[in-house]
């Protein structure tokens, strides 16, 4: 009986797992309603199905889990912001979904353990966390996209400057022509200028927002330029041949992070078959099962 549950949990996993590979894979990025326009489509129409049910099932309990989180509201802004608010998800749509996921896995590790197997209840109840797991790959994904596209970025960026336009209206214009989510975070920060916010604290938020080291670096470079009076078309190629030369070096860095992985993932696939191969070679060749031992009559 206990292998037959294990099994079932362990497909049930693997079945959940697909789900959330498939959605993380589909799903879009998109920033805050508030920054850019409106479109026809929601945001909620490509919503993960166990998110939706989440939400549904955390809606009566939404109010006090936001009092509960309430101190760490601020973290919980950043790290929503940095995932690129993923399906329009805000500080009270995440408390929604956490007290969702509580009662949902919560209320399943709490019948395993009531049952007698406390190892796989304490196990479901990491799916509470199911939140905090997508937010983690939201966020490296979009960071990654924000590398690699920087330097490219910079480019037209650098051209359009040197063409004669402002720099606010030539950074407008390369964000419609190269969509993405530098664009995005850069629509983000043209709104808050639009609305009154000097330049550098638009910048300043927008390097606030983000955990790269582009951004970070493109932020530093482009004030330091401001400062000193340099021609702004000078200095945007020069820091779009700085980015080009980071974005290469951190490329050789994923790399190098990727190969263990896909050695850890083929050993761990590879190695199970491989002692199945091993044993069932020793058990016949030492005759065990023509002797009728292994399987007998």
């Amino acid at each position: 009986m206990t292998t037959v549950f294990l099994l079932a949990a362990a497909a049930a996993m693997c079945v959940l797992l697909a789900c959330w590979g498939a959605a993380l894979l589909s799903s879009g990025e998109k920033i805050s309603a508030s920054a850019v326009p409106a479109t026809d489509k929601s945001s909620k129409d490509d919503l993960f199905i166990l998110d939706a049910i989440a939400e549904r099932l955390g809606a009566p309990f939404a109010r006090p889990m936001m009092d509960l989180l309430a101190p760490w509201r601020t973290k919980i802004r950043k790290r929503i912001d940095a995932a690129g608010r993923p399906n329009g998800m805000t500080v009270e749509s995440y408390s929604r979904r956490l007290a969702g996921y509580i009662v949902l896995f919560g209320g399943l590790s709490l019948l395993l353990i009531l049952s007698g197997r406390l190892l796989y209840g304490l196990l479901v109840l990491v799916g509470c966390l199911q939140s905090e797991f997508v937010l983690y790959g939201k966020r490296q994904a979009r960071q990654d996209e924000i590398q690699r596209s920087m330097p490219d970025f910079l480019d037209v960026l650098a051209v359009t400057v040197s063409a004669g336009l402002s720099f606010r209206l030539a950074l407008a214009r390369v964000c419609e022509t190269i969509p993405g989510a530098l664009s995005e975070e850069f629509t983000v920060a043209l709104r808050q200028m639009e609305l009154g916010t000097p330049r550098r604290e638009a910048f300043q938020d927008l390097r606030e927002r983000n955990n790269s080291e582009a951004v970070n670096q493109f932020v530093t470079a482009l004030l330091q330029a401001e400062e000193l009076g340099a021609p702004l078309g000078q200095a945007l190629i020069d820091i779009s041949n700085d980015m080009r030369r980071e974005s290469a070096q951190w490329a050789r860095r994923k790399a190098q992070k990727a190969n263990p992985k896909i050695t850890g993932v083929t050993m761990a696939t590879a190695m199970p078959g491989l002692i199945l191969v091993v044993l069932t070679a020793l058990i016949y060749g030492s005759g065990v099962g023509a002797a009728g031992g292994l399987i007998g009559n």
